[in-house]
């Protein structure tokens, strides 16, 4: 992928420069944005990774999505949307629009949320409540996925862990070094957890599961 600088998206952009599967870097009213072509569409993203700012420029686009180059988180072209962790977060979008050989990245878009219903899903039948155990990295994965995906059934999640959620590869980097203040370590505010209803239990550990005592439709 090549980066051609600090180009006034807004001003227009010639087609030739934008090959299929190509992705430019440059700016639209001071924001870093990247356009990128697949086949006939067109679309402008953020620039950034939303879980450590990696310049996503250097990352992969396949199909309709963009792919990070530090640790592999994945977003939808269409939409911003996270479609594969650890980000968790969506990276902004822009309205692209194409005048004769070239185009032009105009007004960012609102933000989109994902809700599918449980069908799209492909269950058989969608689970009358969700159990997950483990709060870390993972286990919030899950729960957020579960609500992108439009699941409004209870969720909860086991940790023994005495803290919510938080990012646990900082703890050998950055904040172990000093340089990464506490506030920036939980994944989540604790607001996340009301909005979503997720039921979050700390200080509990999960010796067994006796699936015989487990109510039909629970997962």
């Amino acid at each position: 992928m090549g980066s051609a600088g600090a180009l006034d998206f807004a001003s227009g952009v010639p087609l030739d420069q934008l090959p299929d599967g190509g992705v430019i870097q440059g700016k639209v009213a001071g924001e870093d944005v990247l356009l990128t072509r697949r086949g006939e569409e067109f679309f402008a993203v953020g620039a950034f990774c939303t879980h450590y700012g990696g310049p996503l420029a250097k990352g992969l686009v396949v199909g309709d999505e963009l792919r990070c180059p530090l640790h592999h988180a994945c977003f939808s072209l269409r939409t911003g949307e996270p479609v594969r962790p650890p980000a968790f977060d969506a990276i902004p979008c822009w309205r692209v629009e194409r005048m004769g050989q070239s185009v032009f990245v105009r007004e960012k878009l609102p933000s989109q949320i994902r809700k599918h219903a449980m069908g799209s899903m492909k269950l058989p039948k969608p689970p009358a409540s969700v159990l997950i155990i483990g709060g870390g990295g993972a286990g919030l994965a899950a729960a957020d996925t579960l609500r992108r995906e439009g699941y409004d059934g209870p969720v909860t999640i086991i940790s023994a862990d005495d803290s919510a959620p938080y990012d646990r590869p900082n703890l050998s980097k950055d904040y172990l070094a000093g340089t990464a203040p506490e506030d920036w370590m939980p994944l989540r505010s604790p607001d996340y957890y009301v909005d979503r209803h997720i039921d979050l239990v700390l200080k509990s550990r999960a010796s067994s599961l006796d699936v015989g005592t487990v109510p039909s439709g629970t997962n």
